[in-house]
């Protein structure tokens, strides 16, 4: 499935079909339930990657995002982008993901919409995507969080910056597996950091090579 908006290609794999069936078959029996569910969490996927991509555009790196499993990515041209733009397109995922989290909370704070039907579709935005806002912000790549932070200490510290980033990412996917599991976090986000940190690992392993 392909589509164009805002100037942006949007593609969607099937292995993201198979991906939302087995994260929103969990939330409940009734056929109105999944729909909102899988429409809120598909939106709410849109909204991140656009931030990427609607700044990534600004900066004329042509933009395309894709959903597959796990989520969503933007791909874009990076080869004439100075580190400060990539920090900014990196960094504006999330500030367009919290500013919707801000709305809904908002709308839902003062009671704008009497209609039950939409107080239950601004609860689903919200916990949906303050959820993932946490998750995303945690220092570990490729989550946004670990690539602002390996930004922000190459850009401090060099090769050693890199290096911190991956130790630091190490030890937030260690505290964070267990406290996202107990806080009854849905296993997929679970399984992110798990390839996460493993991947992390590989990386330093690498990285004592030298």
């Amino acid at each position: 499935m392909r589509f164009r908006f805002l100037k942006i290609s949007v593609s969607i794999d099937l292995s993201y079909w198979i991906f939302l069936f087995l994260v929103i078959s969990s939330v409940g029996s009734q056929y109105i339930e999944i729909l909102l569910w899988a429409s809120v969490f598909t939106l709410s996927i849109l909204v991140h990657e656009y931030g990427h991509a609607l700044v990534a555009l600004f900066f004329d790196a042509a933009p395309e995002i894709v959903l597959q499993a796990f989520g969503g990515i933007t791909h874009f041209n990076a080869l004439y982008l100075t580190s400060k733009q990539k920090f900014l397109i990196t960094l504006a995922g999330p500030l367009f993901q919290g500013l919707l989290t801000l709305t809904v909370y908002l709308l839902l704070r003062f009671n704008i919409f009497n209609s039950y039907l939409l107080q239950y579709l601004l609860y689903i935005t919200m916990y949906l995507n303050s959820r993932w806002l946490l998750l995303n912000l945690i220092p570990i790549a490729p989550l946004d969080g670990g690539w602002l932070l390996r930004y922000i200490l190459e850009k401090l510290f060099g090769y050693t910056g890199y290096l911190a980033s991956i130790i630091i990412g190490l030890v937030a996917a260690a505290i964070a597996i267990p406290f996202l599991y107990l806080q009854g976090y849905h296993w997929f986000f679970i399984m992110q950091l798990f390839i996460a940190g493993w991947h992390y690992c590989k990386r330093w392993q690498q990285a004592r090579k030298w």
